[in-house]
């Protein structure tokens, strides 16, 4: 579902965080909820989350709120949930055994179908039923199994080879954990970079200064 403009990063992510209010509420039941509503649980305000879900087209009834199924499909085709996407995780360390295991990630329509290592130990072997391969195998597995989106869990100072290999592969979207990352991927490649001991920071700042 293409949309026009530039989108924030941060109106994303709380398209994100609203999908998983309204889904709880549809859980429990609701039919309808506010917009008010939906800060409310989300930590935001009733006019973000209008003016987030303004971007994308007109949603709910004045005086009624928005019906929470309706809103729920659309904003599953937003982030493009409305389909079901393949998945590579490229190092099975800890960080990347904990991945795999993570259900949640089958839940909202991401299936792990190959795991790429240079571990001898491992390759030829499966994990939770996943296939290990060497990295080299890359270009082809993925090829075969039309795999877009790759989870980099490596050490930081061998990331940067990675990130080549894996968009070399025709991957297009990388979530790294390895750490700190300065590569500038492709127009057509995304790297979305989590940094776990930066939030842990943040943290650390809101309990000395609040």
């Amino acid at each position: 579902m293409p949309f026009s403009g530039k989108i924030s990063p941060l109106t994303i992510q709380r398209l994100s965080l609203y999908l998983r209010v309204l889904k709880e509420y549809a859980a429990m039941g609701k039919v309808a909820a506010s917009s008010g509503e939906i800060a409310e649980a989300t930590v935001s305000t009733a006019a973000q989350v209008r003016k987030d879900l303004s971007y994308f087209g007109s949603f709910g009834k004045k005086g009624q709120g928005y019906n929470i199924d309706e809103l729920i499909e659309a904003i599953e085709g937003i982030l493009g949930l409305d389909r079901r996407w393949k998945v590579a995780l490229v190092g099975l360390g800890k960080i990347g055994q904990s991945l795999i295991q993570f259900k949640e990630f089958g839940q909202i329509g991401f299936d792990f179908v190959a795991i790429f290592e240079k571990d001898p130990e491992k390759i030829g072997k499966s994990f939770n039923g996943i296939p290990i391969y060497h990295i080299d195998e890359m270009p082809r597995v993925c090829e075969e199994e039309t795999i877009l989106i790759a989870l980099v869990a490596v050490p930081a100072e061998s990331s940067e080879e990675v990130f080549q290999r894996v968009l070399d592969a025709g991957i297009r979207g990388i979530l790294n954990l390895s750490g700190r990352c300065c590569f500038k991927p492709p127009p057509h490649a995304f790297i979305k970079n989590v940094n776990v001991a930066a939030e842990i920071e943040s943290l650390s700042y809101y309990l000395t200064h609040f």
